[in-house]
């Protein structure tokens, strides 16, 4: 099922094996965006051959973005431990699901992240409020909820405005989204007991030729911000 009139769709995943939902407890923590989250990172080429989605892993790179879409961490380069386990049914599902067109390469970042909560840790989502992430296609991934309320998401128009879409995906849902057509959000989560956690994968598309990827495209980024 193609995005719909307002350019996003929820979907249900490819179910994520124990041993894929296992890494989330080996995140390494992110120093870049507060005091509760966990993260890592992984960057690929991804092509159309033989009828499906083909996935070439890419050197480990830090990560960069203009600050224009990130105020919070935008235009530095940020330093990750790679992704060790094999996402890519998950990332197959949401390329097949926008569709991506087939006849174009697309680079990919892959962000896989626990954002805890407790009494004395904050349960913020997006330090960054509504945005865009600049790419051309997202899928927020939901893998995992433990002991946790809230992480409700919201879309609206491109730039704020009333939301078109609100609601909370559970574990085993996406959302794939036309991101520079809109900004998302997620409210914050607390726990039910005494610690809880939110377990994602955040998958970004824009085509190879659009090259985000690189010393070229880290240093525009940087001299952007």
């Amino acid at each position: 099922m193609p995005l719909n009139e307002h350019g996003y769709q929820i979907i249900d995943l490819p179910a994520a094996s124990p041993e894929m939902l296992e890494t989330f407890g080996d995140l390494k923590f992110d120093e870049y965006m507060g005091d509760n989250r966990y993260r890592r990172f992984a960057q690929f080429r991804m092509s159309h051959k033989a009828g499906q989605w083909d996935f070439e892993r890419l050197p480990l790179r830090p990560y960069v973005t203009f600050s224009k879409f990130n105020p919070v961490a935008g235009g530095i380069r940020r330093h990750y431990e790679p992704i060790v386990a094999d996402f890519t049914p998950q990332m197959r599902a949401g390329a097949t699901a926008i569709p991506l067109d087939t006849s174009t390469d697309w680079q990919v970042n892959v962000h896989q992240f626990r954002i805890v909560t407790r009494s004395d840790v904050s349960g913020t989502v997006v330090p960054e409020g509504p945005h865009s992430d600049g790419r051309d296609f997202v899928l927020i991934a939901v893998l995992g909820r433990h002991d946790i309320t809230g992480a409700e998401m919201t879309l609206m128009p491109h730039g704020g405005g009333e939301p078109f879409y609100r609601g909370t995906l559970e574990a085993g849902q996406g959302a794939v989204l036309a991101d520079r057509e809109m900004f998302h959000d997620v409210t914050g989560i607390e726990p039910i007991a005494e610690e809880g956690y939110r377990d994602t994968l955040i998958v970004t598309w824009v085509p190879w030729a659009d090259k985000w990827y690189g010393d070229d495209f880290e240093e525009r980024a940087i001299s952007e911000g």
